[in-house]
């Protein structure tokens, strides 16, 4: 019998190409004319002047813009700091934030740092309720993967090297953005592993513990845009059509994430971020290679549908078990032939680090994500696949 719940409703979202053109009249209809913007991007695309171009249309219609760019990835609770602390500044009325994962989470955070006297760290893994009237916002992902336009959660890193999250309602956009063009200049290597991210968020979430047949149908629709599209993009930086369906399977993702959670790849991907700093995509796809093959086994049942939505053939298939499998192996296929490295021994990690990586992986911030996986793992299951992931190449 199905279980009661309810599905809340998910940001504002506007797609189409060249849609950032009416940018100026979004902030006109959520902050007024003559708004005070803040944009938080980050360094890498201040290079490409795309923020600068979209604070110069804001500026030509009469808004008072200012550009903050100082955003790593794997953002620091000081950025975000930084970044509530310029807005103050500015009597900011409307953030935008614009690139990928890590400028959008510093914009939603800061949106609400900027109106309350609590630090970012004071938000870390719910420790305080978010303030309730927050600085509006618009989310404009350059990437297509993270899906963090379309959460309400903001992944950060503390002082003390913790990855950690906030999360709540008032971390959601006010409008969010898609639009093909803006992320036609990303390097392929971050194409794949942006979209790889993607690609694990609805594995996650359509076999989540907490996952509803709303979310099923979106995150198995993700998996065929992303699948569907992903070698395409890196092959054709410049197909529209393909960046236009991997930004809304990117989107749809993070909806469906947003409703139920993620699970043990992004525990350990997060620990892998807090132990050498690996990219988010590239960490969580590392940890989805190894724990999907071994969820398969326990539960073919959830797994199968994966596979059919990653575009497994399911004729010769001798029932879910080999299905699920087949899709295992459609997975790996699929992040070796867009190049991610497999092998972390170039990030300083190996064998011996299995420990430490179970240990972190299983801490405060990382453990709801392991008891919320389709498949619970034991302290030995844990340790299995650690060093599954630290010894593969």
């Amino acid at each position: 019998m199905l279980e009661a719940f309810t599905h809340d409703p998910s940001p504002s979202m506007s797609f189409g190409i060249d849609r950032l053109s009416r940018l100026s009249e979004d902030v006109v209809a959520l902050a007024g004319p003559a708004a005070r913007v803040l944009i938080v991007t980050d360094p890498g695309l201040m290079a490409t002047g795309l923020p600068e171009a979209v604070a110069a249309g804001l500026r030509a219609a009469g808004h008072r813009v200012e550009l903050f760019a100082e955003v790593r990835s794997d953002p620091t609770a000081a950025s975000i700091d930084a970044a509530a602390s310029r807005a103050r500044a500015i009597e900011a009325n409307l953030i935008v934030g614009l690139g990928g994962g890590s400028p959008l989470d510093v914009a939603k955070l800061a949106a609400c740092v900027a109106v309350a006297e609590a630090p970012a760290e004071a938000y870390a893994v719910m420790g305080r309720p978010l303030p309730d009237k927050p600085i509006r916002k618009i989310l404009i992902p350059t990437t297509s993967g993270t899906g963090a336009e379309m959460t309400r959660t903001s992944v950060y890193g503390t002082a003390d090297n913790r990855k950690v999250w906030a999360w709540g309602p008032t971390l959601k956009a006010d409008l969010s953005i898609l639009d093909p063009v803006v992320t036609r200049g990303l390097p392929g290597p971050m194409t794949a592993a942006t979209g790889l991210d993607a690609l694990v968020h609805a594995i996650e979430a359509c076999t989540h513990r907490r996952s509803t047949p709303v979310v099923e149908g979106m995150a198995l629709q993700a998996i065929r845009l992303v699948a569907g599209n992903l070698e395409r993009v890196v092959a054709e930086p410049g197909d529209l059509e393909a960046r236009g369906r991997m930004a809304l399977g990117s989107a749809l993702a993070g909806v469906a994430i947003d409703a139920c959670g993620t699970g043990i790849a992004h525990a350990f991907g997060h620990a892998l971020g807090t132990l050498a700093h690996v990219h988010h995509g590239r960490a969580v796809t590392l940890a989805m290679r190894v724990a999907l093959p071994w969820a398969c086994v326990a539960r073919p049942d959830l797994y199968a549908p994966v596979a059919l939505a990653l575009g497994v053939d399911p004729r010769g298939t001798a029932g879910d078990l080999e299905l699920a499998m087949a899709g295992a192996a459609r997975f790996e296929a699929l992040l070796r032939s867009v190049g991610l490295p497999v092998s972390l021994a170039g990030d300083g990690l190996g064998e011996a680090d299995v420990a430490r990586l179970v240990t972190v992986t299983v801490a405060p911030e990382n453990r709801p994500m392991v008891d919320s996986n389709a498949v619970r793992p034991t302290d030995e299951d844990l340790v299995t696949l650690a060093r599954a992931i630290l010894t593969a190449a």
